[in-house]
């Protein structure tokens, strides 16, 4: 039994740039506010989505007795939900540090879930982002699984929170308080094709079930498919675009569900529409919608004001 919770082995940065700027060029004609902010040095904000992943891939690895080789954390494989605060900007040439820990694992309706949360640092020792990540060990549930949970219930896992101090330093806060409940950006057709996804993958992927089709057969796919920040990075540029390229990154709240692939060849209508303008905060509902299919994402955004 594994004993929770699990402090994980803290890495290091910075971000590899072709990773950053090919993530930009994952945005193929839809990203003009993702790579302004590329283009002046800071890391866009469906990068720091991926935080937790990176601790948790980059754990030391042991041997199995079959010869295979495993990671040591206990997060599940597909990323099903993200939690995460952005406290400030971050420079895409900074020596970063991710700490983090494997708060528990449960199991609902045949499905076994991980949690694992972490705190990132830049070279200072400030805390750009907070975040908590959501697992699912397979994409077929087994019926004989009882629903159960070990270390930390979900419920009782705390998670992040606007970051109301940071909000002084948001550039865009009078744009931002424009903002009128029912106000939808976005919807626009973004076609999601396999060289945008290879472009964010590299050609040194994190994952290459994104980008090469042997391998996610091998995983059970059909086809490649797209990573949830991908998706997720079409929804905040729709914020982006509308209110300034650094209105996310100054103590932003954000909560992404993913509920259904995004395989090559397909195309979303990602979505933002304001459900709250208050003096001190922005809300919005966040969506991806596959053409002619399912809702690939959902999420809610709280951008904090100043007080």
């Amino acid at each position: 039994m594994t004993k929770f919770p699990r402090v994980l082995t803290p890495i290091a940065g910075p971000f590899r740039v072709e990773k950053i700027r090919g993530a930009a060029e994952g945005m193929g004609a839809y990203g003009d506010a993702t790579r302004s902010l590329v283009d002046a040095g800071i890391v866009q904000p469906d990068m720091i989505a991926g935080m937790t992943l990176a601790l948790i891939s980059n754990q030391p690895r042991k041997p199995r007795p079959d010869g295979e080789h495993r990671a040591s954390g206990t997060a599940g494989k597909i990323w099903v939900r993200e939690r995460y605060t952005i406290h400030r900007p971050l420079a895409v040439d900074d020596a970063w540090e991710v700490t983090g820990e494997s708060t528990g694992t449960y199991v609902r309706k045949g499905r076994s879930y991980s949690t694992t949360r972490a705190a990132s640092f830049d070279s200072a020792g400030e805390r750009f982002a907070t975040n908590l990540t959501t697992g699912l060990f397979s994409y077929r549930p087994d019926p004989s699984l009882p629903d159960s949970f070990e270390g930390l219930a979900i419920e009782d896992t705390p998670a992040p929170e606007p970051d109301w101090e940071a909000a002084a330093g948001n550039p865009h806060v009078d744009v931002l308080a424009t903002a009128e409940v029912g106000q939808m950006l976005g919807g626009t057709e973004v076609a999601m094709t396999l060289d945008m996804m290879a472009a964010r993958d590299t050609d040194n992927p994190d994952n290459p079930i994104h980008s090469d089709l042997e391998e996610a057969k091998k995983a059970g796919l059909g086809r490649p498919i797209a990573g949830g920040s991908h998706v997720a990075a079409f929804a905040l540029e729709a914020v982006m675009q509308e209110f300034g390229a650094e209105s996310l990154l100054h103590g932003a709240n954000l909560d992404f569900r993913w509920k259904a692939p995004t395989e090559d060849g397909t195309r979303i209508i990602p979505t933002a529409t304001v459900v709250l303008a208050e003096p001190d905060r922005v809300a919005f509902d966040l969506q991806a919608d596959l053409v002619d299919g399912p809702t690939a994402m959902v999420g809610s955004l709280v951008i904090p004001l100043l007080r």
